[in-house]
């Protein structure tokens, strides 16, 4: 075990407590532990024994970790992902840079197993790491120069603690546990997770325990340990997601606050994906492959400590995207049985499936066509309410493999299909007018066209009645040619759409014969005279 030097000794020692046993003295204590041997003098002044050669059993002896015989040990390079300046299986030495971009990230694993993950835009150095391996001890020692260091340290049973990270405002020093710490250009964050951590600026020194971070800065000096922010509450952040734009709901946040997320491969998160920061309650994350993924996110406080993270697993099958529907609109109301449905076309697309559904949920099928090769068709359906979505079926996800790979379904497009106009009745003739009396829904208004030929091309008048509660007869005035006549009308409903005209209808319209006065002349029963051709 390792014990801090006590205070009478002036010499500022780390020291490595041996506790004497038969037999031991200071000439082998000093064989066994130091790097020379012949400096075996050092332990008795620093530990006040008169007699090198009769050492009290039991007695606690300080051995100077400066003065003790060390190896150098590497230090592993796990993974490294992104733009970094390592790779996996490097071995780094005293004295190496390790670098990372904005989406770079690499872990390492030190000698005595504790994994430390640099974080993405971060530089650091390592400055030690030897093993003293009579004592079971190894130190390592890091500069942060920028950036951000989560580590995970092994516990080992002596202290003052043997792990050490260096930034421009701070020294941070870990015997065992999981913290994280941040320098920045003026300020230094620490956060514990578990454990314990030794913060020291000059004099100053805090002991941030699990569940607590602090703040170096110049202007303020070392802050005293806060609490840390709990993690998020992330229940009900779905675990599939169907859009290659992932869109993470959260909670609401207060002013100040933000949100740290971090997508990786793995549930270490040594493979780390997508990162991002946001002081908003809806996080975006993009670029990511379909497949499955581990999550987390922390929450960070005004002065920016950030606490333990919420962690879980999500599913992205985006691909191959849903066709984009052309027609009919989302929204659109049809007076038409048959309905044209139509879409673009997918580059992956081995074949599109389309439903029809009364509901929401889709459960209430109507239609359901499963292998569509064209991104069109056509079918009639009775009036209703109606959803209906498309999904692309690419052939499958591995070339030679059996099967196909249906993706996501597109979002929902609303249908109403409603009757066709109801058939024109026979109109009212009379010497100057024809009056119809359309049949409609309350709240339609009619828009009725007259015309010499059934294309509509020579159109003799137009007309329109207002909306009521009861269809408005519709007055056209008549022509005094006679002949046959077509007659077409559409409805407009309250919420403004506009019906297709009607089927064109004929009228045989016998010609008038009129007065000086301009009246049509009358017969004796009753009906107006018509010309001689």
């Amino acid at each position: 075990m390792a014990t801090p030097l006590a205070p009478r000794t002036a010499a500022p020692w780390s020291c490595h407590t041996h506790v004497a046993i038969a037999g031991d003295t200071l000439i082998g204590l000093g064989e066994r532990y130091l790097a020379h041997p012949l400096e075996w003098p050092l332990l008795a002044r620093l530990n006040h024994v008169g007699n090198p050669r009769r050492i009290p059993i039991g007695s606690p002896l300080c051995v100077p970790l400066e003065r003790m015989r060390s190896a150098p040990r590497t230090v592993q390079v796990l993974d490294a992902v992104g733009d970094t300046s390592a790779r996996p299986g490097d071995t780094l030495q005293a004295g190496q840079r390790l670098s990372t971009g904005g989406n770079g990230y690499i872990t390492l694993q030190l000698a005595d197993g504790s994994v430390m993950k640099v974080q993405s835009a971060t530089e650091a150095v390592l400055q030690s790491s030897q093993a003293h391996e009579p004592a079971g001890i190894l130190r390592t020692a890091w500069q942060l120069l920028r950036g951000r260091i989560e580590s995970l340290v092994t516990r080992q049973p002596a202290a003052p603690p043997r792990f050490q990270i260096q930034t421009p405002q701070a020294t941070l020093a870990v015997r065992g546990t999981e913290f994280r710490v941040t320098a920045q250009t003026d300020r230094t964050l620490a956060e514990t997770l578990t454990g314990a951590v030794v913060v020291q600026q000059g004099p100053r020194q805090a002991l941030v325990s699990a569940g607590q971070g602090t703040l170096a800065d110049a202007p303020s000096g070392l802050t005293p340990p806060r609490p840390l922010p709990a993690p998020p509450d992330i229940a009900r952040v779905p675990t599939l997601f169907e859009r290659p734009l992932i869109r993470i709901a959260l909670p609401p946040l207060a002013p100040g606050h933000g949100y740290h997320v971090q997508v990786a491969d793995d549930a270490d998160f040594r493979r780390v994906r997508a990162e991002v920061d946001s002081t908003e309650p809806l996080v975006r994350l993009a670029d990511l492959p379909d497949g499955g993924y581990h999550w987390r996110v922390r929450l960070s406080d005004a002065s920016g400590l950030a606490g333990a993270d919420a962690v879980g697993q999500m599913q992205l099958k985006a691909r191959p995207e849903p066709p984009i529907p052309t027609a009919p609109l989302s929204g659109a109301k049809q007076r038409t049985p048959a309905i044209a449905f139509s879409w673009a076309q997918h580059p992956r697309a081995h074949h599109y499936q389309l439903q029809v559904s009364r509901n929401e949920a889709f459960t209430d099928l109507v239609v359901d066509q499963t292998h569509l090769s064209e991104p069109q068709f056509s079918l009639s359906l009775p009036p209703d309410d109606y959803l209906w979505r498309l999904r692309t079926v690419a052939s499958a996800a591995t070339p030679g493999a059996p099967g196909t790979d249906p993706g996501p379904w597109g979002d929902a497009q609303r249908l109403a299909v409603r009757a066709p106009p109801a058939s024109l009745p026979a109109p009212t003739v009379s010497d100057t007018a024809l009056l119809f009396q359309p049949q409609g829904e309350p709240g339609q208004r009619f828009e009725f066209q007259l015309a010499r030929d059934a294309a509509f091309h020579e159109i003799l008048a137009e007309a329109s009645a207002p909306a009521s509660a009861t269809p408005s007869p519709v007055s056209l005035p008549r022509p005094d040619e006679g002949g046959r006549l077509y007659v077409r009308y559409r409805a407009i409903d309250p919420d403004g759409y506009i019906g297709p005209h009607s089927s064109a209808q004929t009228i045989e319209l016998p010609p008038c014969l009129r007065s000086g006065s301009g009246a049509c002349v009358r017969s004796g029963n009753g009906q107006p005279l018509q010309t001689r051709p």
